[in-house]
């Protein structure tokens, strides 16, 4: 009799948890990888994702989600050290796919992963032929001032000086206020011997940016090389 009594109570808990989950349901996968991606949890986000993905290959938010969730997961990886590379690779492969199933979604993202992936390549290999990745980078964000700014050095590594130019040049038409063209078209200006067009361009970039110790180091620097060779009777020009 008690056997029965503890089989029966055990009976109405399970029905009523059966009725419980009926009548408020699951959190959903892609809900679970959701809440694991606002709070950072970049792993068990992927894991959600993936088994929401297993099922829907196409699903556009659960496909959404995993690129989010690499996109954070090579993020922190780098910040640590981890090979980036691959993760990035991996991030680029996943906003690939959620293209072909929404072409409107994660633009911008999608332009920054790229940009991420060739600047880790020629971290890894100063030589690695990024211009591809790159060109597909703008393409999806032409207003990708990284990835501009990125693609003028490898033209310029490649011997393009004159296009490495053109695009640091640009880029300050467009965007006053991005410190790193300012320094890259100084430094191209200086190894060309064009001292004083180096002082120009490093002298606007330190007065915009008052506390970018390499923009007021080598204005100072370009500055001291044009006293010098007015004092010497030389000139650079």
């Amino acid at each position: 009799m008690q056997k029965n009594s503890i089989l029966s109570k055990a009976a109405w808990k399970a029905f009523c948890f059966a009725v419980i989950l009926a009548f408020f349901g699951c959190p959903s996968l892609e809900t679970l990888g959701n809440e694991a991606l606002n709070v950072g949890d970049y792993d068990r986000a992927i894991a959600a994702f993936s088994k929401a993905l297993d099922e829907f290959p196409a699903d556009r938010d659960a496909r959404y989600g995993m690129a989010l969730a690499r996109f954070g997961k090579a993020e922190a990886g780098e910040k640590i050290g981890e090979h980036s590379v691959e993760l990035w690779t991996k991030t680029v492969a996943e906003f690939r796919i959620l293209e072909k199933i929404d072409s409107s979604a994660a633009k911008e993202m999608h332009s920054s992963a790229l940009f991420y992936l060739a600047r880790a390549k020629i971290s890894e290999n100063e030589k690695a032929k990024v211009l591809g990745i790159l060109n597909e980078s703008l393409k999806l964000d032409s207003a990708n001032d990284f990835s501009w700014n990125l693609k003028a050095l490898a033209l310029q590594g490649a011997g393009d000086r004159e296009s490495a130019q053109k695009i640091f040049t640009e880029i300050l038409k467009r965007n006053a206020a991005f410190a790193p063209a300012y320094s890259n078209l100084g430094s191209l200006y200086w190894e060309d011997g064009k001292v004083e067009d180096a002082w120009d361009i490093w002298s606007m970039g330190a007065k915009r940016f008052p506390k970018n110790h390499a923009l007021q180091f080598w204005t100072k620097v370009a500055e001291d090389s044009l006293k010098s060779a007015v004092l010497s009777g030389n000139s650079h020009e």
